[in-house]
């Protein structure tokens, strides 16, 4: 009998925690389904801002901002210097030969720089080359000489008179003669700087025209400047024509007439303005 009880005792024990866990479950459900359910209600309502907001918002690129245009400008006139590119080229059988003669006809090269007002500082030897020279036929190559060269670069100013220097040191009694080599003849500005500021100023006020016309144009308000940049150029050169070049390579007329012409000198700066309205 006292089985019996305690039989029953510990199945009603059972059955009574059984359910009490049902419950907590069931109360734990309940209470994510309400979670569950104020979630999207929330979502719903945040949506329904986003709707009422989205047709008046815009996501703009601010780096895009306003109008952006590029202003230029150019000055026309007459280069005061030249730089010129000139070599000494020898070929014999002994490079020591070859070597010889070059270092004689660059010395008569120096000479007649000096003579014509150029100072030995502004002389820079820019190559110096000894390269074998190969005859090649179907049976291999064959070393027949060697071929010396020495480059050199120098300014010249008295660019009025730059055909007399080429006619110099190509023909007569103290030139180079035939060993002689022009590589090139660019006409330059020796002190840029003085036209930068005309040219800064004017590139500014050409990228403000263009700036107003388009704002006319948009119909909106022009406002201040948020970003200027320039880009300047680094040098200031004109190089010989060929056909120029073609003759002061020859020097075969009586006197060598080179043209120094106009150079460019342009300025770019590239501008941001905001807009008013």
């Amino acid at each position: 009998m006292i089985k019996i009880f305690k039989f029953l005792f510990i199945s009603i024990f059972i059955f009574v925690i059984a359910i009490s866990c049902s419950n907590d479950n069931d109360q734990t459900d309940i209470e994510s389904a309400d979670s569950t359910q104020k979630n999207i209600s929330n979502l719903n309502e945040s949506n329904k801002n986003i709707s009422r907001i989205q047709p008046n918002t815009q996501i703009i690129n601010n780096g895009q901002i306003g109008i952006w245009v590029n202003g230029q400008s150019k000055i026309m006139t007459e280069p005061d210097m030249v730089e010129m590119s000139v070599g000494i080229e020898s070929t014999s059988k002994l490079v020591s030969e070859s070597v010889q003669t070059v270092a004689t006809d660059h010395a008569k090269l120096i000479s007649i720089l000096i003579n014509k007002g150029i100072k030995k500082t502004e002389i820079k030897t820019s190559r110096y080359n000894i390269n074998p020279q190969y005859k090649y036929t179907k049976d291999g190559s064959e070393l027949t000489g060697y071929k010396v060269s020495h480059y050199s670069s120098f300014t010249y100013r008295d660019i009025d008179k730059i055909g007399d220097l080429i006619d110099t040191i190509s023909y007569g009694p103290k030139s180079i003669g035939d060993n002689l080599r022009i590589n090139s003849i660019n006409f330059s500005i020796e002190n840029p700087k003085v036209f930068e500021t005309k040219l800064r100023q004017n590139a500014i006020i050409d990228a403000e025209n263009k700036a107003n016309e388009i704002a006319k144009f948009a119909n909106v308000i022009l406002g201040s400047p948020i970003y200027i940049s320039e880009n300047s150029p680094i040098n200031f050169t004109k190089q010989i024509s060929e056909s120029d070049m073609g003759i002061a390579r020859m020097a075969a007329a009586p006197s060598t007439e080179i043209s120094s012409g106009q150079l460019t000198l342009s300025f770019n700066v590239n501008m941001g303005f905001s807009i008013v309205k």
